[in-house]
């Protein structure tokens, strides 16, 4: 099966508390299949916090056109609520690109979900 690399950036909201210690873990969906839950590891005490982008780079499978993204975090750390924003990917193969827009907390307290998905 062909793999292709994915380049993701996620963006967390500008509010003092939007951002969040606890484990991230991100899922796409596209026309040719679909990834595990993958849990994208803090390099640093920066990420994931309040006004951050963070980017990573995904070796999968072909997903084809990607169509949902589910994005959520685990709710290990106190006040673990997560603000985000959206998540863009890109494929760096073709340079495909795809925004999904979230705009919303995750977090027990805040919205009383742990994650949520997007279609584009």
């Amino acid at each position: 099966m062909k793999t292709n690399t994915y380049a993701i950036w996620i963006r967390t909201g500008e509010d003092s508390f939007a951002g969040t210690d606890s484990n991230v873990f991100i899922q796409l969906f596209g026309t040719e299949g679909k990834t595990e839950s993958i849990h994208l590891p803090s390099r640093d005490i920066f990420s994931f916090e309040s006004g951050s982008t963070d980017k990573y780079v995904l070796e999968v499978p072909d997903l084809g056109e990607l169509e949902r993204c589910c994005i959520g975090q685990d709710n290990t750390e106190t006040d673990s609520g997560w603000f985000v924003i959206d998540v863009r990917v890109q494929d760096d193969e073709t340079e495909r690109e795809w925004v999904f827009t979230f705009n919303q907390w995750l977090g027990l307290e805040e919205s009383g979900k742990l994650f949520e998905c997007v279609s584009c």
